[in-house]
């Protein structure tokens, strides 16, 4: 990852901010100061209601969407979670851009806000993304190894 960091972490910290961005967009509760386009780290936090996280994070699930629930600052522990926080960082080594972020922000919309059912639509969304980016490619590995063996 070393090798890749400077491209890596750019394109992380550009997609979490699109993504916050789009979810905002989207009429959704995101958590932070939209001055800095609410995050700058890989993460976003959604605020989705008092205690309602588990259950919205088991519906996002179901939908092949995976996250994590979590307490905001100002609820008392994880029963009363009522925040989501999701990270880019795999999809964003998948090669997701901060446009595919935006779709996924409406299908997060859909089955948040409407109750909907987006599992095909997702299944869609990651089939376009297979490819593991910022690693080497196998033809590349020989030479880094070489490289390696230098330095020992």
């Amino acid at each position: 990852m070393n090798y890749f960091k400077d491209d890596y972490q750019k394109a992380v910290l550009n997609n979490a901010k699109a993504f916050a961005v789009a979810l905002k967009d989207c009429g959704l509760d995101v958590a932070g100061d939209p001055a800095v386009s609410y995050t700058e780290t890989h993460q976003v936090i959604l605020n989705v209601g008092y205690a309602k996280g588990a259950e919205i994070a088991r519906r996002l699930e179901d939908n092949n969407i995976v996250l994590n629930y979590q307490a905001a600052p100002e609820e008392e522990g994880f029963t009363a979670s009522g925040s989501l926080r999701m990270g880019v960082s795999e999809m964003t080594r998948f090669g997701m851009a901060p446009d595919d972020f935006g779709e996924l922000a409406e299908l997060i919309r859909d089955v948040v806000a409407n109750g909907a059912t987006v599992k095909p639509r997702v299944e869609a969304l990651r089939a376009r993304f297979r490819e593991m980016r910022y690693c080497f490619a196998a033809d590349q590995i020989g030479a880094r190894l070489a490289e390696l063996h230098d330095l020992v």
